[in-house]
């Protein structure tokens, strides 16, 4: 799935992008964290994904994601007046803290640009709404390998998506 470009008060610029890497770089050189130091980062890669695929700047909630596990479906069928926090999670495909290492290496190429941004997200910035049983087995399994795509790290943990059909329907 390909996203769609919108323009917000809030979108990111590439530019944006490429000071915040250089804050990283700066920070981590006077001795923060790369835990401290890359967390903007995080949220500019974040929020430029989101607005690139069509969403707003606001943060991310179960109500706003498309993509929802099979088991998420189930149990959304089944709930009657939880709230989404007591039996949901919004899941990056691609760890934020991940995406963003893979905009510093693009950066550091001197490659960051809104062709490879686009590519990047398209290629690496999916969410999806997972149960918790599904999050914790992602955090035992998936968290500790490296996955080259979202789906790849997703079904590391077991996670199934249902398959949408030619004429929309969805199956397991």
């Amino acid at each position: 799935m390909r996203c769609l470009k919108r323009h917000s008060k809030n979108s990111v610029t590439v530019e944006q992008l490429r000071l915040a890497c250089y804050h990283v770089a700066e920070l981590m050189k006077a001795g923060v964290s790369e835990n401290l130091a890359i967390r903007t980062l995080e949220l500019l890669a974040d929020v430029f994904g989101k607005i690139h695929c069509g969403g707003s700047a606001t943060p991310n909630h179960v109500n706003q994601v498309k993509l929802w596990s099979a088991s998420a479906i189930q149990l959304k069928g089944t709930a009657v007046s939880t709230a989404p926090r007591d039996l949901f999670r919004v899941e990056h495909g691609t760890p934020r803290r991940h995406f963003a290492r893979l905009v510093i290496a693009l950066n550091e190429r001197g490659e960051l640009t809104q062709e490879t941004m686009s590519k990047l997200v398209d290629d690496h910035w999916k969410l999806a709404v997972i149960t918790l049983d599904e999050d914790r087995r992602l955090n035992r399994v998936a968290r500790s390998k490296a996955s080259a795509t979202p789906e790849e790290r997703w079904a590391l943990a077991g996670i199934r998506f249902p398959v949408a059909t030619k004429d929309g329907q969805s199956t397991d």
